[in-house]
């Protein structure tokens, strides 16, 4: 019950006070919220393929690496099977992540390429269009804009998000794909 007065005392006062200095800290509030935001969500967008890419490469290596040891440890007359099995543990986990990764990225230039090629009159454009978003949005992030900016690049946020989605829906499958890859390749080397 006073938790319910005080939210209605606190409402009341907030009416009264509305063309206030209270106003100006929360509308200022609310800005530096909406900021904070705008600036994650564009550097997500914009590292989400660049981590992608240097995973795929980390993993494509350790994978390399790994198999040749399960290749070294079968070959030898009197091999270690907790040492072969844990190996072939570390093979098949680093391979699950190659897959998820490289999936990751291959439906986030899919459908980036898709985007850009149907959304767009032309494609030289549209690729000038989409790389330059994410600067777009931080260049309009003034006090009177950044409400606007919602609006002015929706379709942009939306295609956009939807890549986002994509991209880990395909890496969670690739995920999975790539173990059972892995799994049949080991079985091939017994």
């Amino acid at each position: 019950m006073k938790k319910t007065a005080f939210v209605f005392n606190m409402y009341s006062f907030l009416q009264v006070s509305e063309n206030s200095n209270l106003q100006t800290v929360f509308d200022s509030i609310k800005y530096i919220i909406f900021l904070i935001c705008f600036i994650l969500a564009s550097s997500v967008m914009m590292l989400i393929p660049v981590v992608l890419f240097y995973s795929v490469i980390g993993d494509f290596i350790k994978k390399t690496s790994y198999s040749n040891k399960i290749k070294e440890e079968m070959g030898r007359k009197e091999n270690n099977s907790k040492y072969l099995q844990f190996i072939c543990d570390k093979y098949i986990k680093i391979s699950s992540n190659l897959f998820k990764n490289f999936i990751a990225l291959a439906t986030w230039n899919i459908f980036s390429l898709f985007y850009i090629i149907f959304w767009f009159e032309n494609f030289s454009d549209g690729l000038k269009e989409y790389f330059y978003f994410p600067f777009a949005i931080l260049q309009s992030l003034s006090k009177n804009e950044i409400f606007d900016s919602i609006y002015k690049f929706q379709s942009n946020w939306l295609f956009m998000s939807a890549i986002i989605v994509l991209t880990f829906s395909f890496s969670f499958f690739g995920k999975y794909i790539g173990r059972d890859i892995a799994e049949s390749n080991i079985k091939k080397l017994n």
